[in-house]
């Protein structure tokens, strides 16, 4: 094992670059590094889409505190003529952060570099690569961390004073900040798969239908249970990869069947981007479609809103940044159940949550908490809310946690190469 001398800390490089969902993963990575200078730390960037992959190999031979990616690609990029991955010349620990469930990133897990490690905001999601990607060498749950839009030099004064009365100043009710994606669209996909994608399609669609609470590997464990198919590991992962458009199937129904449920009962709903422009409510009266927000847009429509309606996507034991910067925007939380979210929140008293199997509830529980008494208690919840999502769920804190995470790899090192 290599052996890295930790007692002078080092620079930490963090790569960005990759423009999608609205840029998400550069402003993660913008945040991370902003929050871990504030620590004290020495962060260096490297912009792929600026330099381009071909100038990473001027970084070989350097040794950095820690190389951190956000679903990052750089880390299989392998030297042939040499028979070596760059990053084995890169000295320090690999760090990637995963916030998709880790079969998204099935091609580049499956070939990695020595000293590459995971970190991600799912239980479940941890455990999977731990299972199935015998290449990372461990990893560690860290949450992306949520900010606040007033915070500043007096942020902190600020953001009290805005627990004050805040629900009477907002200008939506409910906001929903996801994109819609028709659930029909992979149909014909699905339609025309093959071989054993095609045996199992029926039941695998009908169990995460049926049973929404479940991960997309253990849907897929029941389907082939049923079907009498027994595979090793190494199937199950490319079963489980043809599996990806009844995945975002799946999760597009539900998310139109929750939406649905509330333009129904004639509740105004506040929606960003014109996909909703093609969704089929698009004319409903009480869908507002306003012009689409980056993240840090984002924070504002939040700033803005009672309610932040979040439908999760099938993060069955993790916490997402969306949850996090409604909190510290005191916007009150309503989201489907994760196994995490049981744990650390309390429904009703800092967070609002729904199950995905009991959609038919969310009207009632809108209209309990939107009118008379349920205003007062609306209050109480995002007070609670921003309080807990102060103090565990900012960037300092995710930033506090990889570091945490970099000493743990360190002693690790230190141990192997001693033996």
């Amino acid at each position: 094992m290599e052996h890295r001398i930790r007692e002078a800390k080092g620079t930490i490089l963090i790569y960005k670059g990759e423009p999608i969902c609205y840029n998400i993963l550069n402003t993660f990575a913008e945040q991370l590094g902003e929050a871990l200078q504030r620590l004290g730390e020495e962060v260096e960037y490297f912009d792929v889409k600026q330099s381009g992959e071909a100038a990473l190999a001027a970084y070989a031979g350097k040794t950095y505190q820690a190389v951190i990616g956000f679903q990052s690609y750089l880390f299989d990029i392998y030297l042939p003529k040499a028979g070596i991955y760059l990053h084995d010349l890169i000295k320090g620990p690999k760090i990637n952060f995963q916030f998709d469930h880790p079969i998204w990133m099935k091609n580049h897990y499956i070939r990695m570099p020595e000293h590459c490690y995971s970190a991600t905001h799912d239980r479940n999601y941890a455990a999977f690569i731990e299972k199935y990607y015998p290449r990372i060498a461990g990893s560690s749950i860290i949450f992306p961390g949520g900010c606040e839009k007033s915070a500043g030099e007096n942020g902190k004064q600020e953001a009290e004073r805005n627990l004050r009365g805040v629900q009477d100043k907002k200008e939506y009710q409910i906001s929903f900040i996801g994109t819609y994606t028709d659930y029909r669209s992979y149909l014909p996909l699905i339609r025309n798969s093959q071989g054993i994608i095609k045996k199992i399609a029926a039941h695998f669609l009908f169990q995460m239908k049926q049973h929404p609470e479940e991960t997309a590997e253990k849907a897929l464990e029941e389907s082939l249970r049923k079907d009498g198919i027994v595979l090793s590991d190494e199937e199950f992962l490319e079963v489980l990869d043809g599996v990806k458009p009844m995945i975002y199937c799946i999760m597009s129904y539900y998310r139109e069947k929750a939406v649905k449920v509330i333009l129904e009962a004639g509740i105004t709903l506040e929606v960003f981007g014109d996909s909703w422009k093609k969704s089929p409510f698009g004319d409903s009266p009480y869908l507002r479609i306003h012009e689409a927000v980056d993240m840090r847009e984002s924070l504002e429509v939040m700033e803005k809103s009672l309610i932040s309606f979040n439908v999760m996507a099938w993060h069955k034991d993790g916490f997402t940044e969306r949850i996090a910067n409604s909190m510290l925007q005191h916007s009150v939380v309503l989201t489907d159940e994760s196994t995490y979210l049981k744990e650390q929140f309390t429904d009703g008293k800092d967070i609002l949550m729904y199950r995905l199997n009991e959609l038919y509830k969310i009207p009632e529980l809108l209209a309990d908490y939107l009118k008379g008494a349920g205003r007062d208690n609306l209050q109480m919840i995002a007070e609670n809310a921003y309080r807990k999502a102060k103090e565990n769920y900012t960037w300092e804190q995710s930033a506090k946690k990889l570091l945490a995470f970099i000493d743990e790899i360190d002693a690790q090192e230190r141990k192997c190469s001693e033996k």
